[in-house]
């Protein structure tokens, strides 16, 4: 997919835990003018939010072309291309150190989560807004569940940590963190929509792509826009979150 396309993927993730967002930094405390840095910032789709809250926002992400697609929406939010597990920051530089849909496409996470952690002031908070678990989903009916199979399957050919999201409490307090809160993100399901369902399907067909031919892959979608637009699909990924305070 190009940038802007994964852009607006980025964005959908963004309004699906704006709420749990708010609610983690207005428990955390967050005041004006604090900073954050988000590890793994993509094209920046968390920026305008942070901003609104009155964060002071940062980015750190290892594509170059997303860094500056990020700026070209964000100018405010410095953005530095580079390594999540090796962060160009002094240690105790940031107020906040967030992640969002992140640390599932990392090998060895927890090192992540270190280096967060080290360029976090004392008394600062290091937050995971969204961690899915993929193993534990669930797909109503029957074609749904073979749809979330094959997504399964292709995102762990993609190297996927298909179980991030329970073991995110148990890496934060390995990490040295204190008081780590786990949560989960709340399913929500409204009037079933031809709008929200190409949106989801277009990642769905991403991911199927090498799993089944073209023509299938077509098949399925009509099928399953059927069966959406009657309110038979339930799909349920339980995504995690997690903040520790330093």
């Amino acid at each position: 997919m190009k940038t802007a396309d994964w852009h607006n993927r980025y964005l959908m993730q963004a309004r699906w835990t704006k709420n749990l967002r708010r609610f983690i930094f207005d428990k955390l405390k967050a005041t004006s003018g604090q900073t954050v840095l988000e590890v793994g910032s993509g094209t920046g789709a968390l920026f305008p939010d942070f901003e609104y809250q009155g964060l002071k926002p940062f980015g750190v992400d290892i594509d170059l072309e997303r860094c500056e697609f990020s700026l070209s929406q964000s100018p405010l939010a410095p953005v530095a291309c580079a390594d999540g597990f090796r962060l160009p920051f002094k240690s105790g530089s940031f107020d906040f150190t967030v992640c969002h849909y992140f640390l599932l496409w990392l090998k060895n996470p927890q090192e992540v989560i270190k280096e967060m952690k080290r360029v976090t002031k004392a008394g600062g908070y290091v937050v995971a807004c969204a961690e899915p678990d993929y193993q534990s989903r669930i797909d109503f009916p029957e074609l749904f569940q073979s749809i979330g199979q094959m997504q399964n399957h292709s995102l762990a050919f993609q190297g996927v940590n298909l179980s991030m999201g329970r073991k995110l409490g148990w890496m934060m307090r390995e990490a040295g963190l204190q008081g780590v809160h786990l949560g989960l993100l709340a399913g929500e399901w409204r009037q079933p929509s031809l709008d929200a369902f190409e949106s989801e399907w277009d990642m769905i067909a991403y991911d199927l792509g090498g799993m089944a031919p073209i023509e299938r892959i077509l098949e399925i979608k009509e099928e399953a826009m059927e069966s959406w637009l009657k309110g038979q699909a339930t799909i349920f990924i339980p995504t995690f979150y997690a903040h520790g305070r330093l």
